[in-house]
């Protein structure tokens, strides 16, 4: 049986860390040589050979060729961060040696194979970062259980240690490349709630360096005339003098660094904690600067915090506790170590049960003048209760953290007056993960394309060109229904365990998901930073050519015949609105079939010869079927064809009339058969095909019947969408939910 252990994948250090049964508590696990931090770095060796961690920062700080380090600050790009001797290298796979790396150490020292992982990722992470890091981890051969937010985890190791009913801690976690800030609860029995999060995923000790660099390069520069970008060698040497340097700032006011310099020889260089504070006093107050935010968000103020928890190696330096408890009036914590915290409460999770999904659903279908319909849940800010007693909890299992994602999620949608684009909000930010939002909205279908409906998700709250766009999911299989049209199509957005993103969609009632496939995002999205082209949401109509048959048999005596030809001007006239060509064409049967008007865009003309029509024009009996003539005017017409057939009671030959007709439909005719009085209701769905189904009627109801139909094939044509790279989720929105 295998281990499980929990990582903390860092900017600068990564370690492993793993729980310890016996004593109830985590542990870290040191590599074959007794290191429990391992430095982030890697080089690769012209044999293929590959170093990590110590070995490697050394050939680095040597300014040897092949040694790469803080590529975690490219997770979630695509492009190559390194090459070495002819070969590309990303940052997931750098990553992944570097988790092979911990992994195969931890084996051989422990003896044992690791069978699960939590790693951990900074809050402030995005979609594209975790899915990077996931895959960072499969490739090294881990099964990873969960990836967790790296100041949960520190407030999962303190908590076990430090527990205090009701306090509120706000963790600050600056680590080499990220910055993030954290406001926990903790509530009762072990209890621990991530009220919020905000941060900065390339801001870290990096930042710090860089300044601290460039200060020593321009005394050098002052002082001597050098100027040190004229030397790699030398500029080299500076940057492995810093980490140095910053060490000794933390125990004194000044430190030192002795450089060789061409031409000037053995050089030292002095820098003050003054000077240093000054160089980087942005940086610090832009960490500050998040944590009000954060506070804001909340309803506190700094008084309402019970303490101040520090995670990362860069809040070593002295200015990060001074300048907290200047703006905050507390002294932060150093209870926890900052390079292990993050580790040994990754190895507490990784023993927890996974959270249960919070669903939040929105069943009622959209409302026409509402048509973003999206519910908002802020986290209270309740005032805390009297912190009780520190305590130690009898196992660090007894925590339960209950976590939160960072960034709001959305998609890409259009104003309310459709004018421009937006990022319209579906699960605001810090909810508690794993959540499930649904929502519906309407979406009109066609019978003549794909019914797709693209969706773009972002993350952030900005305008959709200033939020990480995550993807472009396209729902496929939605069904069209012409007495569903719009239909409601409920799409449901999730966050995962591990702070990732998923999509599903279902139609209306269904209790199966929609087909949902993920296309890569196009590199031109230019468009949506752009006011809205109201031609790019739709295209031309296509011809329309109706041919309306009525029975002038006998039975029609009176005012059947009266109202059968009402209805059909009524519909002449309704299906004016349709927004491309249109023309109507009129036949009379009864023992024989004859065309009355062909097919014509002269409205008073069709309307003219209708209300010509005569009882027994073609014979007072019913032998007769209209779909030879259909056939003969329709069969070479382009566009929408469609045929309604008036029938009033039971026709003589109608298994003949029935094969005429899905003659009709072979060539794409769509036919309706409308019958009244002792219509036969199975001939009318024999002879119907297409989007207008069969209908039995009263005769006070043809009327309505014909000018429905009518309106809706002009509504269809009013929605229809462009082709599928055109036609989005926010056009859609914008074209449905506000009409």
């Amino acid at each position: 049986m295998g281990i499980q252990i929990g990582i903390d994948l860092g900017t600068t250090y990564s370690l492993a860390a793993i729980f310890d049964e016996k004593t109830g508590q985590p542990k870290i696990i040191p590599d074959r040589n007794g290191n429990k931090i391992t430095p982030s770095v890697i080089q690769i060796l012209e044999n293929g050979e590959i170093l990590v961690g110590w070995e490697a920062k050394e050939a680095c700080e040597a300014g040897e060729y092949g040694c790469v380090s803080a590529f975690k600050r490219g997770m979630g790009k695509e492009e190559m961060y390194c090459t070495f001797y002819g070969k590309d290298y990303t940052s997931v796979e750098l990553s992944a040696i570097l988790l092979r790396y911990l992994k195969e150490e931890v084996e051989y020292v422990t003896g044992q194979t690791v069978d699960e992982a939590v790693v951990t990722v900074p809050a402030y992470f995005y979609h594209k970062e975790r899915k990077a890091t996931m895959t960072a981890a499969r490739q090294a051969g881990l099964n990873i259980r969960q990836i967790i937010n790296e100041p949960t985890a520190a407030a999962i190791h303190y908590g076990a240690k430090h527990w205090r009913e009701n306090a509120r801690i706000l963790v600050y976690d600056l680590g080499g490349g990220t910055f993030d800030t954290t406001l926990i609860r903790m509530k009762k029995d072990g209890e621990m709630e991530s009220l919020q999060t905000l941060g900065n995923h390339t801001l870290g000790g990096k930042d710090w360096d860089e300044r601290l660099s460039n200060l020593v390069e321009e005394k050098i520069e002052a002082d001597t005339g050098f100027r040190t970008e004229t030397d790699r060698a030398v500029r080299q040497e500076i940057r492995q003098g810093i980490e140095n340097v910053k060490k000794q700032l933390t125990q004194r006011n000044t430190a030192s660094v002795r450089l060789h310099l061409p031409g000037i020889g053995l050089y030292t260089v002095n820098v003050t904690r003054d000077e240093f504070d000054q160089r980087t006093r942005d940086l610090i107050e832009r960490t500050g600067d998040l944590c009000s935010s954060l506070l804001q968000r909340c309803g506190l103020q700094w008084t309402d915090i019970t303490d101040i928890l520090l995670v990362g190696g860069s809040t070593r330096m002295r200015q990060v506790p001074e300048y907290l408890k200047a703006i905050s009036g507390h002294t932060p914590l150093a209870q926890v170590h900052p390079d292990e915290a993050v580790a040994l409460g990754a190895a507490v999770q990784v023993h927890k049960p996974l959270p249960e999904y919070l669903v939040v659903s929105s069943t009622a279908a959209p409302a026409a003048d509402k048509p973003y319909l999206f519910r908002r849940k802020k986290p209270a800010a309740s005032v805390p209760e009297t912190v009780g007693a520190e305590k130690q909890l009898s196992n660090a299992l007894c925590v339960t953290p209950m976590d939160v994602v960072a960034h709001a999620m959305g998609v890409i949608a259009v104003n309310q007056e459709g004018t421009h684009y937006i990022n319209k909000t579906i699960i605001p930010a810090n909810q508690r993960i794993p959540v499930k939002y649904a929502e519906a909205f309407h979406y009109y279908t066609s019978s003549k394309s794909d019914n797709e409906l693209e969706i773009y998700v972002l993350q952030g709250e900005k305008a959709p060109l200033e939020c990480q766009i995550i993807g472009k999911y396209v729902v496929t299989g939605i069904v069209h229904d012409r007495a569903a049209n719009p239909t409601i199509i409920r799409i449901q957005y999730s966050y995962d365990v591990n702070g990732m993103i998923h999509v599903q969609a279902r139609q209306g009632d269904a209790q199966e998901d929609l087909p949902i496939r993920e296309e890569p995002v196009p590199e031109d999205m230019s468009k949506f930073g752009r006011p809205v082209e109201m031609e790019s949401t739709t295209v031309e109509a296509e011809p329309l050519t109706a041919m309306l048959a009525v029975d002038v048999s006998g039975s029609m005596s009176g005012t059947p015949l009266r109202d059968a030809k009402n209805a059909m001007c009524h519909f002449v006239d309704e299906v004016s609105n349709y927004p491309g060509q249109v023309r109507v064409g009129v036949i009379a049967v009864s023992d024989r079939s004859e065309i009355v008007q062909k097919p014509t865009s002269n409205a008073a003309l069709c309307k003219m010869n209708i209300n010509s029509i005569q009882l027994g024009k073609t014979g007072y009996g019913n032998q007769g079927q209209p779909f030879n003539d259909i056939l003969s005017e329709l069969k070479d017409v382009a566009g929408i064809r469609l045929a309604l057939v008036l029938a009033d009671g039971v026709w003589s030959r109608q298994a003949h009339a029935v094969r005429r007709a899905h003659a009709c439909h072979a060539q794409g005719i769509q036919v309706t058969g409308i019958g009244f009085g002792s219509a036969d209701v199975k001939f009318l769905q024999d002879i119907s095909c297409g989007d207008y189904k069969s209908m039995l009627v009263s005769q006070s109801e043809l009327k309505r019947s014909f000018g429905k139909i009518a309106q809706e094939i002009s509504g269809s044509a009013g929605s229809q969408k462009s082709g599928r790279s055109e036609s989005t989720a926010a056009d859609t929105w914008r074209a449905t939910g506000e009409r």
